[in-house]
């Protein structure tokens, strides 16, 4: 049997928590690019090949989705504003497991106030995205989405997005935050309880099961601050929901 070769950088920091979130994102993203490779390799035919570029379809380099978060957070620490990391990170960060080939930041800002912010970026090699536009996400306008990118033009991009916002849920976001650091970068994540918050209002399949996976693994939660903000926004009856599959199922994980 042959030996396998990781191709992840290898990634160390003082903090254990986010050890284990850096390994686990990384690790499964990892499991998931060689399988995606290895089945391009083998099924590709003459007319899959394309004369424009590169294709969106490929996957950033492993080594590129640590750089983008590296480089985003070193330039966000320079901007000196109010910012969080979320997505698949903060999920590992918080016990759940899971491959994402993005980067999330969260900021507290004015959305017409970022030109210094942008410059910043740009100077760490994150630039606005080839494709997509800045736009309000969701409809009702909860937050400006600015995607940006990483990696172009000498490899596959990883994709970079700001969720930008002054209310008081952004507020929030920001005030729960808890601190870490990767390697000598300060990375200020988005809190346990926050986070399920976003997950109840999103409330797709996997964000059911993030939140799922939250209320298992985080047993601190500050329970009056979380209920505070999942009646304020009326999610009781998703909160109670995941809670029942909990007690029905209370030895499950994943």
């Amino acid at each position: 049997m042959s030996t396998y070769t990781y191709i992840t950088p290898t990634i160390r920091c003082d903090d254990p928590r986010m050890q284990r979130a850096i390994d686990g994102w990384l690790g499964l993203y990892e499991a998931c690019y060689v399988m995606a490779r290895d089945f391009s390799e083998t099924s590709k035919v003459a007319e899959d090949e394309s004369p424009y570029a590169m294709q969106s379809a490929q996957r950033p380099q492993p080594g590129d989705l640590i750089a983008a978060l590296l480089h985003g957070a070193s330039a966000l620490n320079e901007w000196n504003g109010a910012w969080v990391l979320g997505g698949g990170l903060a999920i590992n960060f918080y016990g759940r497991e899971r491959a994402t080939r993005d980067v999330d930041f969260f900021i507290f800002s004015d959305t017409k106030a970022l030109d210094d912010l942008f410059a910043r970026l740009a100077a760490k090699d994150l630039r606005h995205h080839s494709i997509e536009r800045p736009s309000f996400m969701p409809p009702d306008a909860l937050w400006w989405w600015v995607p940006l990118q990483y990696g172009l033009p000498n490899a596959a991009p990883v994709d970079v997005d700001l969720l930008v916002a002054s209310h008081e849920l952004m507020a929030f976001i920001h005030a729960t935050g808890r601190e870490a650091k990767l390697q000598d970068t300060r990375i200020r994540l988005i809190g346990p309880e926050a986070l399920l918050v976003l997950k109840l209002q999103a409330y797709r399949g996997r964000d059911q099961e993030d939140a799922e996976q939250i209320l298992r693994l985080q047993p601190a939660l500050d329970r009056e601050l979380l209920m505070a903000w999942v009646t304020k926004y009326k999610l009781e009856s998703r909160l109670a929901e995941i809670e029942t599959r909990i007690k029905q199922n209370p030895s499950r994980r994943g």
